[in-house]
């Protein structure tokens, strides 16, 4: 049940309705409700693993306790190992079994010891990449005595399964989600509009751009080996607007529909082609994600290794971003997009810029042609290096970007004519446009300040091009992670 379908739309007025007017009495109702909405939207999704959400909701709760209790540090590493075992141990036997099990045959007939295997059939249960890190992060903290534990099943219970973040984020943190369930959620007309327009500017990224994006860029990739190297950088460029597209429009519904239930996620987008570095792009792309790892890994990473200095700090990123792009799946392409992201971090460490960040042309119309020039260089890096992102092996990546810098590369590519085409481009501009004027703003599509009838101007005629260019889909890109 994606966000983008009638049988969402059918699905949630419902709910809201029941949510405000039956069970806003108090918080206790309030949580009941979410509780049981969430767990029929999971097992509506993939009602196999529900039983796994719930048992997974249930041991962390009752770990997070026994770490808080114990009356000695021994004790409290033990619990908090089980739990990292637990949740790690759901995510490599799930998601990257396989993975391995192929690797270590691979290398075994590298080595001349011909092997032959088969691999098993084990399915991804939807979200397990976002829950488990909510409660992997969740156990750190209680351990780094940073929260208490909750005490209370059914608010832990709605931290993890919180139906509009389960399925792809963002990843929350219980300091922040937990205390706004803690208390009776009321009414609040500007706070409820405000998520009506994200939930209608993440519909208009999803179904306008990123699918007609997808139009284009799935013929480029699906028979690349016969296309001009000029044709596979047009494939790239769509693709770079498709992934940023698609997961940030998923990303500003989600946040527009929790907003409907009175609770704010935190953003996870924030223009991030408005970059000018590496570092600043991480700080605006994935946001829940970057921030997990700079908390959980790089930050402990690089203080044991701080005696190293520059290279224990370039060895650290590495590292972080190495795991950033296995985060995303079983596939040595991820591993490689990783890999470079964090070799792009290396001239900013020598140059004292890593930490690095702002918002470009704050206060000003229009950037400066240094601003313009960093933003472009570093989109096409970008653009570049999603292309492991979306091919299906290294080989395949590699491959792609050779014929990207063959000759033919000057050929003039004849599908940016196509009357699809520039009408794509012209929805693109728009939808930079907007993205540009609300950079400073807390989300993409934040005109409440604006003159009502403008603001209205703005409803009508985004409605109107999701009527007329939108696309059906079934799916997000990130429901695969």
């Amino acid at each position: 049940m994606v966000f983008n379908s009638l049988d969402f739309v059918a699905f949630i007025i419902p709910v809201l309705l029941l949510y405000w007017l039956v069970f806003g009495k108090s918080s206790v109702y309030q949580n009941f409700f979410l509780l049981l909405v969430s767990l029929f939207f999971y097992a509506w999704a993939d009602w196999r693993f529900l039983i796994l959400l719930v048992i997974s909701t249930l041991i962390n709760f009752y770990l997070g306790l026994k770490i808080h209790r114990a009356p000695e540090d021994r004790k409290k590493n033990i619990f908090l190992y089980i739990g990292l075992i637990f949740n790690i141990g759901l995510l490599l036997y799930f998601k990257y079994f396989n993975f391995f099990y192929e690797s270590f045959f691979e290398i075994l007939n590298i080595f001349g010891a011909e092997s032959s295997y088969s691999t098993l059939k084990i399915l991804l249960p939807l979200g397990i990449s976002f829950f488990t890190f909510q409660t992997l992060g969740y156990l750190t903290d209680v351990y780094n005595e940073e929260i208490d534990p909750s005490e209370n099943l059914l608010e832990f219970s709605v931290f993890v399964t919180f139906f509009p973040k389960i399925l792809s984020g963002p990843i929350e943190r219980a300091a922040s989600f937990i205390p706004q369930i803690q208390e009776k959620r009321n009414t609040s007309y500007g706070f409820f509009v405000d998520g009506l327009r994200q939930i209608l500017w993440g519909l208009f990224a999803k179904i306008v751009i990123a699918e007609n994006c997808a139009a284009i860029v799935n013929p480029i990739f699906n028979n690349y080996q016969n296309e001009s190297g000029s044709t596979l950088l047009v494939g790239t460029f769509f693709y770079a607007i498709q992934l940023y597209a698609d997961f940030s429009g998923y990303s500003n519904m989600a946040i527009g529909v929790s907003k409907l239930f009175g609770i704010q996620l935190m953003r996870n987008f924030s223009t991030p082609f408005f970059s000018t570095n590496i570092s600043d792009f991480w700080r605006k792309w994935h946001i829940s994600l970057t921030t997990w790892m700079m908390d959980y890994v790089f930050t402990p990473l690089s203080f044991t290794l701080r005696r190293h200095q520059k290279k224990g700090l370039i060895f650290s990123i590495i590292i972080t971003f190495v795991l950033v792009g296995f985060w995303h799946g079983a596939n040595s392409t991820f591993i490689v997009y990783g890999l470079l992201h964090g070799i792009y971090f290396i001239p900013l460490v020598f140059s004292g810029k890593m930490n690095s960040s702002e918002i470009v042309a704050k206060g000003k119309l229009l950037p400066s042609i240094k601003e313009v020039f960093k933003m472009i260089s570093l989109f096409l890096l970008i653009m570049l290096t999603d292309v492991f992102f979306r091919v299906d092996n290294v080989a395949m990546g590699l491959d792609y970007l050779k014929r990207i810098f063959s000759l033919s590369i000057i050929n003039f590519p004849s599908i940016i004519i196509a009357s699809t085409t520039i009408i794509t481009i012209i929805l693109i501009g728009f939808f930079i446009l907007i993205e540009w004027c609300n950079r400073e703003k807390k989300h993409d599509f934040e005109i409440h300040n604006y003159n009502i009838y403008l603001r209205w101007v703005f409803y009508i005629f985004i409605f109107s091009l999701i009527l007329f260019f939108g696309k059906s889909s079934e799916t997000f890109i990130y429901f695969q992670f």
